[in-house]
């Protein structure tokens, strides 16, 4: 089974009378003055390289946008849209720039785009989806933030959740999809993954075998020889960088490329 993972897409900011009222000027400033040289032509590479590889499901670790702007939503919709319509499941988990501000107008573009992104794969977050030999558990920690915060919040509904899907008498492997990971953003405040003390000891113990996340946009990756643990895949955009995830006979191989396909090496 082949799993396509890429994580922060972060289209480019759109600039309005709104941007000046709240969070959305910081992502804004943030991304004219440190992502003006982001490879803007990474997500239409990846996505035609990516559907080449034939894989059996897409999973997306959030942050298609940069300040939730609806325009930039539209954007980021174009740019997938071959991967919506290759009718291939997109698991996609949001991150914290998809839910920068509670404005209105924001919160039902990222809705929009949730529910044309996961056509072929709706589904509520906190949810799971079932193929034949994994369990995907598709979490949504990304919560308005003030502005000198990028962190998750690992909800109590989604705590609940991933203890009691990690403890069903099923044996096929979970996989967490989050927008933010467990192990790398252990202990850390103002970046971090909140209130997953509970969930970390079912990761160490095999009981949510990987986690797939984003957020952090330098790639790494933290498995035993199996390939569980946690997978941070990187940002797309900044580092030129998707994988493709195989599950074989037990054990998870991750597989790191360029957008256009080949084998990734680090600059």
């Amino acid at each position: 089974m082949k799993l396509l993972v890429f994580s922060d897409i972060h289209v480019a900011p759109f600039f309005s009378a709104r941007t000046l009222t709240d969070k959305r000027m910081c992502g804004f400033t943030n991304a004219v003055l440190f992502r003006s040289h982001f490879h803007k032509d990474a997500i239409g590479k990846m996505v035609q390289a990516g559907l080449k590889m034939r894989p059996d499901v897409i999973v997306f670790a959030g942050d298609a946008v940069s300040t939730a702007d609806p325009r930039e939503f539209g954007t980021a919709l174009r740019e997938l849209k071959p991967l919506i319509d290759s009718k291939i499941p997109i698991l996609y988990s949001p991150g914290n720039h998809d839910r920068y501000v509670r404005a209105h107008l924001c919160r039902n573009a990222m809705e929009r785009f949730t529910e044309a992104l996961t056509v072929h794969c709706p589904m509520t977050r906190p949810g799971i989806y079932e193929t034949g030999e994994l369990r995907f558990a598709v979490l949504d920690s990304a919560l308005p933030t003030k502005p000198w915060l990028s962190n998750g919040i690992l909800t109590k509904e989604s705590q609940d959740f991933l203890k009691r899907e990690a403890t069903k008498k099923d044996e096929r492997p979970i996989v967490c999809v989050s927008h933010f990971p467990f192990l790398e953003e252990k202990g850390e405040k103002r970046h971090g993954h909140w209130n997953t003390g509970e969930i970390l000891p079912l990761i160490e113990a095999q009981k949510i075998a990987l986690v797939i996340a984003g957020h952090r946009h330098k790639p790494h990756t933290r498995l035993d020889e199996k390939g569980y643990g946690e997978i941070v895949t990187g940002s797309l955009t900044k580092h030129d960088i998707f994988r493709m995830v195989v599950y074989e006979k037990g054990t998870f191989r991750c597989e790191s490329y360029h957008s256009d396909g080949t084998p990734y090496q680090r600059s």
